[in-house]
């Protein structure tokens, strides 16, 4: 990558639990993890399984994708349903005492991922990482700095609470970049006009079409492909990636929906790991 720009990179797209049998990995069979590279930075949205595969990469050459060594990692947190942190304890970051790591989460995170990671759950907890680990909460709608960046957030509909985040920026070229993450979250015409609003412009929206309208069901947190095709025109996104699918939806079946989601918008694209995008 020219580390002038910015670029996303899929480590995990599926929802629920991992999938590693054959007919999931063609779109991908590890759970949600994002990583955006941008200069010598690198920030990660969520922790699933696939943040393992990240880990092991920027262990073996010190360097993340931007060809620059990542001393620093931050990683966005949008709730701590099990298949959005499950990766963290083998993420190998944390075992290296020359790096700093900063986590972000909601209100209280830090006490329950400090009791989910760690004896008798984990061999190891926090307090035995080698690396600096520092916890940052945060209440949704709250706008912070980082290292150059701008991160906006917002309060999802999920259960148990979920935060959304927008990331904007400048590259070193000049260009202006925004992407939103905006997985686990059930929309209803409140939660759709909040939703346009927070990813008005933005060149990349991350969408949750963890379900199709047949497997919809209320309260459940999800939403679908043609609900993120709706959002991304109103707020005129320049294209929606939909990811964090449903844990039972093989290939071929994704292949389908794809196919069809294409047909209704040119700027859909359907997430499957090891994409790069930006």
């Amino acid at each position: 990558m020219d580390k002038e720009n910015w670029q996303l990179e899929i480590w995990g797209s599926r929802g629920s639990f991992p999938r590693s049998e054959e007919r999931f990995l063609k779109y991908g069979g590890n759970t949600s993890c994002v990583s955006l590279t941008y200069g010598g930075g690198i920030v990660i949205l969520d922790a699933g399984s696939g943040i393992a595969g990240l880990g092991r990469k920027t262990a073996v050459d010190g360097r993340g994708s931007s060809d620059v060594p990542i001393r620093r990692v931050d990683i966005l947190l949008s709730h701590l349903h099990l298949d959005h942190v499950q990766g963290l304890p083998a993420f190998q970051p944390f075992y290296d005492s020359e790096t700093e790591i900063h986590l972000y989460g909601s209100t209280g995170f830090e006490r329950h991922l400090k009791t989910l990671i760690g004896p008798p759950y984990w061999p190891v907890g926090f307090s035995d990482f080698a690396a600096k680990v520092f916890f940052h909460e945060l209440r949704p709608g709250e706008k912070f700095s980082l290292n150059g960046l701008t991160v906006d957030t917002m309060e999802g509909n999920h259960p148990g609470g979920s935060v959304l985040y927008r990331i904007d920026g400048k590259s070193m070229d000049g260009m202006i970049k925004s992407l939103v993450y905006a997985l686990d979250c059930e929309t209803d015409e409140k939660t759709s006009r909040r939703l346009e609003k927070f990813a008005e412009e933005t060149d990349l929206l991350l969408w949750d079409a963890g379900f199709t309208k047949e497997d919809l069901k209320a309260g459940w947190g999800h939403s679908t492909w043609e609900q993120g095709v709706a959002v991304r025109r109103a707020a005129r996104a320049e294209k929606v990636v939909m990811m964090h699918y449903n844990a039972e939806y093989e290939d071929m079946f994704l292949q389908r929906l794809e196919e069809t989601a294409k047909k209704e918008d040119g700027a859909v694209i359907f997430a499957r790991e090891g994409m790069k995008l930006c």
